[in-house]
């Protein structure tokens, strides 16, 4: 399906292109699948008898994925003595076994899916994904009070976009490249539905119920753009995103990410901006 961008589309057309996008997804071999090495490392994580050994039996088996590995153990940060790791045991005993986890999951996304798109713009996606992710948890983590799940709110971060990637995949090839929303005076959300009747928060909502992920999960992906103040995972997950896009937008890979959210003069700035807002401000959640 190969949509057009109509200016001043009718209801009917819209309805007409809803309809015909939900078609395509309620052909459930035409949806992607989530990539098996993710749901390998979600396992490891969910076993409470796992080790380390099981993570890097899972993390060993792809190159890329442990060569990042390794090179953010090597890093200045983790590594301010110069002491140089070739294993994948020593650089875990570094990063930490979360920590590790994170950059595998991501990476298993970003090498998961065909998307079609130039590698640049993929692997900026992804990173903004893995900054979402790191951002919720740590916003997550600065409020004990709140009780969220921070294993939870990293992977509704990581995947609150699902379904931008899946119209990309299935609806329209042209996706990644059109530009929807920039400079049109109109949001992301009114260009999809003027293109394809749906948007990628409803594209994402049946993606990821489809397979199987948790509610707490599944419901960030619905609302993630204008969150309800009752789901506050979401609204955790909105103000992480605004915070990528406002302080990651020069990230281009994990790497540089993950370097990123290590910089105390950056997360002190983070601390001072983020978590100090007027309570009647939209982001209270993460102070009230």
């Amino acid at each position: 399906m190969n949509c057009l961008h109509p200016a001043m589309p009718t209801n009917t057309n819209i309805q007409t292109l809803r309809a015909s996008t939900l078609e395509t997804l309620s052909i459930i071999k035409d949806l992607p699948t989530l990539p098996e090495r993710f749901m390998r490392i979600q396992q490891v994580l969910d076993d409470p008898d796992s080790t380390i050994a099981d993570l890097i039996k899972v993390i060993e088996t792809d190159q890329a994925t442990a060569t990042t590995i390794l090179k953010i153990a090597n890093s200045s940060y983790y590594n301010p003595l110069g002491h140089q790791v070739s294993s994948l045991a020593f650089a875990i005993s570094r990063l930490g076994r979360k920590e590790t986890a994170d950059i595998a999951l991501s990476m298993s996304l970003f090498y998961g899916f065909a998307m079609p798109a130039s590698f640049a713009v993929i692997q900026k996606f992804w990173s903004h994904a893995f900054a979402t992710g790191q951002l919720a948890r740590y916003l997550a983590q600065m409020s004990p009070h709140q009780n969220f799940d921070h294993d939870v709110i990293f992977t509704a971060g990581l995947l609150q976009d699902i379904g931008r990637v899946v119209i990309g995949m299935r609806i329209d090839i042209a996706y990644f490249e059109s530009e929807l929303g920039q400079n049109t005076g109109q949001t992301l959300l009114d260009q999809e539905i003027i293109t394809y009747g749906v948007t990628h928060e409803e594209v994402g909502e049946i993606t990821l119920k489809l397979w199987g992920l948790p509610d707490a999960i599944v419901s960030v992906a619905a609302n993630h753009h204008q969150p309800k103040d009752s789901n506050k995972n979401a609204m955790l997950c909105h103000i992480a995103d605004e915070i990528a896009h406002l302080h990651f937008n020069d990230c281009t890979t994990i790497e540089q990410v993950q370097m990123k959210m290590q910089d105390p003069e950056f997360m002190q700035m983070i601390d001072e901006v983020y978590l100090n807002i007027p309570p009647e401000a939209e982001s209270s959640i993460i102070t009230d």
